[in-house]
């Protein structure tokens, strides 16, 4: 009942549903027809007129019906066809009628013809018409029946076998042509049916197939990976993200949003975490603590807008755990914090070079010596941008010769100047650098200010010569 209740209820027609069914506004199927009735008409006229004992009333109804095939022509011609069907449906419906009630009655010869008008209108006109034509052709039915039964509807008219025979060929050809288009139409229909199943069951196992490749991805990722919408419901996770947050599958996930995963106070972080990222137009690495499975851990985490055109439908999003990578840089930089503080505390001046003879680092007495607040202010210099210049090349042909024999210069003493314009005693060491394949890299060196060392020798050594007995 639904179903017939929205069929008549709805206001499209064959036209709207199926267009093809009209072969065009204009399509020339409807002509064809409209021709056929002017010829048979004029045929069944021509009969009429050549058979004894004709009425004026059955010449009557054969000039209607070609005055409606006329009539139609010129409706196709200017007001297309669905004007033309619907006046093709009703005149032929009402010229049956006026046929029994001018003498033919109710006969099988009408009762072929509403069948045939209720078959067009449906098919062409859609189902308000159908019913409308059904209902009238019923009630006109049973009128005409009672007034014919009653004596009220005088049929005294007889039809020869050959009025009877052209009648029911027409009827049969319209049939025939009736069926033979719809047949095609159903053939078209199908082929086009069938193919674009095929064309959609391609589709879907291309996508089932790109969906398990992207799944595959994600779950190889080592690190939680996350989609959400532009609501904040999670629409895919990877399996790096169900066991960090402890979920059995996609499907207790897909869905929710963060107030159904998280404690209430880290949902409401993640939210507004989310909602800057849905108004800015680029993405930020940054480190966090986020807790998962009951332990806190530090997390590389990064979101950034998911775009369709210019609108934002979504966000990615992933967390790398690098609790153990912090762990290991802390100790890297004590390590390193240390080592400094060693080389400045020792009692000698320390500096490297690369190959080009250009400060890697030094410590902080050696940077006091070259004139230098710091030893960063160092790096990257050369001698001959530190006190020392006029001794840079001297100095420099050294370290080079130490680079280039490979072997250590040990214990030499030099005298150098030094930012104060003082010249100091000094005791140099230098060694290759080399690094972990044993391929020199630099040079290494180390120094200790003799001079007050020289100056107590001398002074001990002119006491001596004075109290000697001579």
């Amino acid at each position: 009942m639904d179903a017939l209740r929205g069929l008549v209820t709805s206001g499209q027609t064959a036209r709207d549903e199926f267009p093809e069914l009209m072969l065009g506004e204009r399509g020339p199927l409807l002509g064809r027809v409209i021709w056929l009735i002017i010829v048979g008409a004029a045929i069944f006229l021509l009969v009429i007129l050549d058979t004894p004992m004709q009425t004026a009333s059955r010449v009557t109804v054969a000039v209607g019906l070609m005055a409606l095939a006329v009539s139609a022509k010129a409706m196709h011609h200017f007001r297309g066809t669905v004007a033309t069907l619907r006046l093709l449906a009703i005149g032929g419906w009402l010229l049956a009628t006026a046929s029994v009630l001018a003498g033919e009655g109710v006969r099988s010869v009408i009762l072929v013809v509403y069948p045939v008008i209720l078959i067009v209108a449906g098919w062409t006109l859609g189902a308000r018409y159908c019913l409308g034509l059904l209902a009238a052709s019923c009630i006109a039915l049973v009128l005409m029946a009672l007034s014919q039964q009653s004596g009220r509807l005088d049929v005294a008219l007889t039809l020869t076998p050959i009025m009877v025979a052209f009648v029911h060929v027409m009827v049969l050809v319209i049939s025939a042509v009736l069926s033979l288009y719809l047949l095609k139409l159903f053939r078209t229909r199908y082929a086009e049916v069938t193919h674009l199943n095929q064309q959609v069951r391609s589709q879907l196992e291309l996508s089932e197939m790109r969906e398990g490749f992207q799944r595959t991805l994600l779950d190889n990722f080592p690190f939680m990976v996350w989609l959400k919408d532009e609501k904040g419901r999670y629409l895919a996770v990877n399996q790096a993200f169900l066991d960090g947050f402890g979920r059995p599958s996609a499907d207790a996930v897909v869905g929710k949003t963060d107030l159904d995963l998280a404690a209430a106070s880290l949902a409401d972080e993640y939210r507004v975490a989310g909602l800057t990222v849905f108004g800015s137009s680029s993405r930020k690495p940054v480190e966090e603590l986020i807790d998962i499975g009951g332990q806190w851990r530090w997390c590389e985490t990064s979101r950034s807008p998911v775009r369709v055109g210019d609108k934002v439908v979504g966000m990615v999003g992933y967390a790398r755990d690098i609790t153990d990578r912090r762990e290991i840089e802390a100790q890297i930089v004590e390590s390193r914090s240390l080592l400094r503080a060693v080389i400045d505390n020792v009692p000698v001046r320390v500096y490297w070079k690369d190959r080009n003879l250009t400060y890697l680092g030094c410590n902080q007495a050696f940077a006091r010596d070259a004139g230098m607040s710091a030893a960063r202010d160092v790096i990257g210099k050369d001698d001959y941008q530190l006190a020392w210049a006029e001794q840079a090349e001297a100095q420099r042909a050294d370290d080079r010769a130490v680079m280039v024999s490979a072997l250590p210069r040990l214990a030499c003493e030099e005298e150098r100047r030094t930012a104060d314009d003082m010249v100091k005693r000094l005791r140099l060491s230098k060694v290759p650098l080399r690094d972990s394949n044993d391929e020199i890299i630099g040079v290494l060196g180390m120094y200790e200010d003799i001079t007050d060392e020289e100056i107590a020798a001398r002074t001990v050594g002119s006491t001596c010569k004075e109290s000697s007995p001579g």
